[in-house]
């Protein structure tokens, strides 16, 4: 008997993800990146480091663009999954950027900090949210006879 062959016991092989959904995880995944980064020169400002507010400030506008586009990608997963919640925080987390912009420019710095960390938490739990594996389409969970 060859090894190739699969045995009974063996895991079938997983059905490949969702476009959107595989757009969602990206989109969180880069803005839990970004959001880490911004913290580290957040942290280098505040330690006096110079040069770093450019980019801090640059990074700042990529990661509301980023959030914006997961939280396009997330409306567009509720409507194929039904998980509004998820839908709900990828939007609370762009509009938590696009405040922390807005604190930035007016110079409320321990305002802009706390801000900050919330906007950090938010977005590394969007991440993990959307890595969860509950991430089935409404198709998918009508065949299982659980979900009816």
């Amino acid at each position: 008997m060859s090894n190739n062959a699969s045995s009974p016991s063996a895991p079938a092989p997983s059905a490949p993800a969702d476009p959107v959904l595989n757009a969602l995880r990206l989109t969180a995944g880069s803005s839990a990146l970004i959001a880490i980064v911004q913290t580290l020169l957040g942290l280098g400002i505040l330690g006096s480091i110079g040069g770093v507010f450019p980019l801090h400030q640059t990074l700042g506008y990529v990661l509301f663009l980023d959030t914006l586009a997961a939280a396009v990608c997330a409306v567009l997963w509720s409507r194929r999954s039904g998980n509004k919640g998820l839908m709900m925080h990828a939007i609370s987390v762009a509009v938590l950027a696009l405040i922390q912009i807005g604190i930035a420019e007016m110079g409320v710095v321990w305002l802009h900090v706390v801000v900050g960390l919330l906007i950090l938490v938010a977005v590394i739990a969007l991440f993990t949210l959307s890595m969860r594996k509950s991430g089935a389409s409404r198709s998918e969970r009508r065949g299982t006879p659980a979900a009816r």
